[in-house]
Order: C-alpha cells, then sequence, then structure tokens
C-alpha cells in the first residue's frame, strides 16, 4: 500500500525537484561506478523516478554526464585569495578525507577517473576540466604561458589524485606528516609562478 502512495507522490513532483533527484542519483552512480557502468534506468530507479524523465529533463545520459562534470571541477574557492598561496590553498583541497564509494557525497577525482577511460566520456572530461579548472585558474595568473602553467599544475593535481583516491597510495592516504603537503604546495606554487 505504501508502495502506491510512494509513486503517486513521485508522479506529483515537480520538474525542478524530479530533475536534483536524477542530478543527486547520477552524480553518486558516476562517481561510484563510471560513465560506462552506469545506465538510465539505473540513475532512475536509485532516484525512484521513471527513466522517461531522465530523457525528458537531461536530453540523454552523456548530456546529464556533461552538466555534472560542467560543475565538477569548478573549484572556485582554492583560487580565491593571494596568488602566492594558491598552491597550499589547493592542496588543502586535494587532502580532504577520500569519500568512499558508499558514501552518499560526490567527490569530483572519483568521478574523473571512474570515467576518464570511457571514450564517449573522456573528450566530455576534458572539455569540463579545462573550462572548469584551467582556464579559470590560467586567468590569476598574471605570468607568460599561464594556461602552460595552470595545465601543467593540473597534471600534478590529476596524478596526485590517481595515487591517492585510486590507487590508495599509504604515504599519500593518511600523510604521517606535514611533508606531503608543503611538497605538492611547493610544486604547484612554482608551476604557477
Amino acid at each position: 500500500m505504501s508502495t502506491t502512495v510512494d509513486k503517486k507522490k513521485r508522479s506529483r513532483l515537480s520538474a525542478d525537484q524530479a530533475r536534483s533527484l536524477i542530478f543527486s542519483s547520477a552524480r553518486h552512480a558516476f562517481s561510484r561506478a563510471g560513465y560506462d557502468s552506469v545506465g538510465v534506468r539505473e540513475i532512475a530507479a536509485s532516484a525512484d523516478i521513471d527513466p522517461a524523465m531522465v530523457s525528458r529533463l537531461f536530453g540523454s545520459k552523456e548530456a546529464l554526464f556533461a552538466q555534472i562534470a560542467e560543475e565538477a571541477f569548478s573549484l572556485e574557492a582554492p583560487f580565491d585569495g593571494p596568488l602566492d598561496q594558491i598552491g597550499s590553498r589547493i592542496t588543502d583541497h586535494l587532502l580532504q578525507p577520500i569519500i568512499k564509494d558508499n558514501e552518499p557525497e560526490f567527490d569530483e577525482f572519483q568521478f574523473l577517473l571512474r570515467s576518464i577511460g570511457s571514450p564517449s566520456a573522456a573528450p566530455i572530461l576534458s572539455r569540463a576540466l579545462h573550462n572548469g579548472f584551467i582556464v579559470p585558474l590560467s586567468r590569476k595568473l598574471s605570468t607568460d604561458a599561464a594556461e602552460e602553467r595552470a595545465a601543467l599544475a593540473t597534471a600534478y593535481v590529476i596524478g596526485f589524485a590517481v595515487l591517492r583516491v585510486a590507487l590508495y597510495e599509504p604515504s599519500l592516504v593518511r600523510p604521517k606528516s606535514s611533508s606531503v603537503a608543503s611538497l605538492l604546495a611547493q610544486a604547484l606554487q612554482a608551476c604557477l609562478e
């Protein structure tokens, strides 16, 4: 009986409410399993929404993934503040606790790493990372080759994320000293100055 009531409530959701449920479900699914392993039906089932709503509200799985990617790499907080401390601020962000697969929070690194090998997702991720991270970072720089410097710093960030988040490198997962943070901050700062 309660299932019927729940379905009736879901059918009365506004488009914005349905969009929010689908978006949240998709963020979790893509960061847990990657683009190729997640289907529209799985996303819809997790959101308790009719699969047709995903297509109606987002157009396609690819369009939904692209919208999530656009927001995933927009890390404006580390960019705010003095340029001579940006390496430290990015490092602080990178050393936040790793989110495990079964946790409901979204992790942009898991999202990136789980889908980067997908022929469909890789170009979307590349555009989103470039537009949401590299370009805004390069705009903060007042040096020659700002975009190249921002891309090099991004390579450090992604390499660090692969070792820490995907491969669980023990010396990076739970650093025993502040030397990891200091070394990474210095390397990032050197790229950007």
